[in-house]
């Protein structure tokens, strides 16, 4: 087998590699990181808001991302309790959308969507 890889072309080599990839050449499945389900964003007090994430929605260690979509500001933070909360300000005003995701080792979840309330 050796022998006859050493004779293909590289190209064709890094091909087979990109494919085996691709189509997951290795035995162990990957689950999706799931989305955060229970998300609290707090109405805008002096352009920040708080955006909690309750105890078991993700793990100590994870990282969780906020992003603002209508200013570009963002937040990206490990999680340091235990339970898995976590409580970040962000800046933005009422109406602004944010995007919430949470990151498992290498993995990101789908993001979560979320209208900044009314104050």
């Amino acid at each position: 087998m050796t022998l006859q890889l050493a004779k293909l072309p590289a190209v064709l080599i890094g091909i087979l590699i990109l494919l085996c990839g691709v189509l997951g050449c290795n035995s162990t499945p990957t689950v999706p990181v799931p989305p955060p389900e229970v998300i609290s964003v707090s109405a805008p007090q002096d352009g920040y808001v708080t955006v909690m994430l309750n105890a078991g929605e993700a793990e100590q260690g994870d990282i969780v991302l906020v992003f603002n979509e209508m200013d570009g500001a963002g937040v990206m933070e490990r999680i340091d309790n235990p339970d898995g909360s976590f409580e970040v300000e962000v800046e933005a005003v009422a109406s602004d959308r944010l995007y919430i995701q949470i990151k498992q080792d290498n993995e990101l979840s789908k993001e979560e969507e979320h209208i900044v309330p009314n104050p």
